[in-house]
């Protein structure tokens, strides 16, 4: 028996399964991957173990005797931990004191030095290095993932879950982060990481159990397979092995930054000196390591945030001053790199969500009045185009909060690339999502592009940048380091560019 056995665990929602009979189990020393499209049932079945959710039918054993965890407070106790996907941090909090929020001192008053020191020493040994005295809401996307997965280490877990765990990590800090996940595993410990990258499951697991529409389909030993097989159990079909791309971009441009920047009283440049423009019909990668200005640049062209310095045009027009709204009206679109925080509201609906941006505005809204049929209609052709996983007989009516992270991204992406969109802006779009959802996700982009629009595709995954853009930029610090045609990059140059040696500086 392993150090956890769940025993065919069954867990509906609505009248429809989320997991149907599903059985696992995990030894001490074992990294073991959990694989299965998004909405497939990998998370719940996690969430169940770790009392968030408890299961209509089934067992669960933990180091041999049976258990019901009634909460996370109870896992953590037991010495089970969870990464989520999506985080469990209080924003306004410290990282440190994220870190050590409800921990049990026996009365006694927490020596916040100590553990201060404790969390620094950690950080240095697994290559995670955030600054303990950050609030959480001035970190990047990556930063916080660091956060959540020292939080889990500190704790002394034998058993880690990861939900995700290096969707916002560069290749090398993926690489550094696995090293961590081996040491652990010669230790004893047990790992359980969710993953969509088949190249992650082949290099650190030891085992994989696939799922697919709820049920487990098939548990492989990974050295006995390959990324063939697991993709073919995972989504029944083989991959596609390129996109389809059409013509040459336009020399005429879309939009052009001049010397933007982002300087506030004592803190650093979030932008500085930003000249970058991106041409009609063409994809503009931008490179860098999560947490170098590539969020506040999408934000400074969306309108989230305005420039303290520099010009703006897009079509032509200055549009430094317009609000979100404005730009948006203007053909920019907006896919944020976290769905929860500014991508969806997710106590509403998928039809609701997919009017976010045009709830005022004809045919749906008239005289202050909705039109629900053509709102219906539009939710109809959304779920059927970008195959959204839904659940209960009207599709349109289910509460976003309660779908997978895939599906909710794909209602997002199926909002902001509209037949208005002149302009997207895509940070991260394939962040989280299982290899179907992001091939077509990524062909969504590139389909955009053959018809002429642009797109601006911010990813921390290398390989997207180098298959999808026209060209690709990279960042530094706030600053473009360079910007490199298609058929002058090599893995070689981006690295040195992102970090911190300028383009001009390579050719010398």
């Amino acid at each position: 028996m392993g150090i956890l056995e769940m025993k065919h665990i069954s867990k509906a929602f609505s009248g429809v399964y989320a997991n149907e009979d599903i059985s696992l189990s995990v030894a001490k020393g074992e990294i073991h991957a959990l694989l299965g499209e998004n909405g497939a049932g990998k998370t719940t079945l996690m969430n169940i173990l770790f009392g968030i959710y408890s299961a209509d039918q089934g067992e669960i054993f933990w180091k041999g005797e049976e258990v019901h965890f009634p909460s996370p407070k109870a896992a953590i106790e037991s010495g089970i931990g969870m990464v989520h996907q999506h985080f469990s941090l209080v924003q306004k909090l410290s990282v440190l004191d994220n870190i050590i929020l409800g921990l049990e001192t026996g009365g006694k008053a927490l020596n916040r030095g100590q553990a201060r020191e404790q969390i620094l020493s950690l950080a240095e040994k697994y290559g995670l290095k955030v600054n303990p005295s950050a609030l959480v809401n001035q970190l990047s996307v990556g930063q916080q993932q660091r956060v959540e997965i020292l939080k889990a280490l500190y704790r002394n877990v034998d058993l880690l879950i990861l939900d995700e765990p290096t969707g916002v990590l560069t290749p090398s800090e993926t690489e550094h982060f696995f090293e961590v996940l081996r040491k652990l595993k010669e230790e004893g410990y047990a790992v359980i990481i969710i993953t969509h990258r088949m190249s992650e499951i082949m290099s650190i697991s030891d085992r994989v159990t696939i799922l697919r529409d709820g049920k487990k389909i098939i548990d492989l030993v990974t050295a006995e397979t390959n990324p063939a097989e697991l993709s073919n159990y995972m989504i029944g079909r083989q991959l596609n092995s390129g996109f389809v791309t059409e013509g040459k971009s336009s020399e005429e441009k879309a939009l052009v930054l001049n010397h933007v920047s982002i300087i506030k009283p004592k803190q650093p440049e979030f932008l500085s000196d930003i000249c970058l423009d991106i041409k009609k019909g063409e994809v503009l990668g931008i490179a860098g390591v999560d947490g170098n200005g590539q969020k506040e640049l999408a934000e400074v062209i969306a309108g989230v945030r305005k420039a303290t310095e520099g010009k703006i045009e897009f079509c032509g027009e200055d549009i430094a001053k317009d609000t979100v709204k404005q730009r948006f009206k203007k053909g920019i679109s907006y896919i944020s790199d976290d769905r929860h925080a500014d991508g969806l509201v997710l106590a509403m609906n998928v039809e609701e969500n997919l009017m976010l941006r045009d709830y005022d505005r004809q045919p749906y809204s008239r005289l202050s009045f909705m039109n629900k049929k053509l709102m219906k209609n539009r939710a109809a052709a959304a779920i059927e185009d970008y195959k959204i996983k839904t659940s209960g007989t009207s599709k349109g009516d289910t509460i976003v909060r309660l779908m997978s992270g895939g599906n909710q991204q794909k209602v997002i992406v199926a909002r902001e690339v509209s037949e208005n969109a002149k302009l997207v802006i895509a940070n991260q779009p394939t962040r989280g999502l299982d290899i179907g959802a992001t091939e077509f996700v990524r062909q969504v982009l590139m389909n955009h592009r053959n018809k002429g629009g642009s797109v601006l595709l911010i990813s921390a995954d290398l390989e997207e940048i180098m298959a999808l853009s026209d060209r690709i930029a990279v960042m530094f610090g706030g600053r473009i380091m360079g910007v490199l045609d298609r058929e002058h990059v090599t893995m070689e140059k981006i690295g040195l560019m992102m970090g911190g040696i300028t383009e001009e500086e390579i050719r010398k």
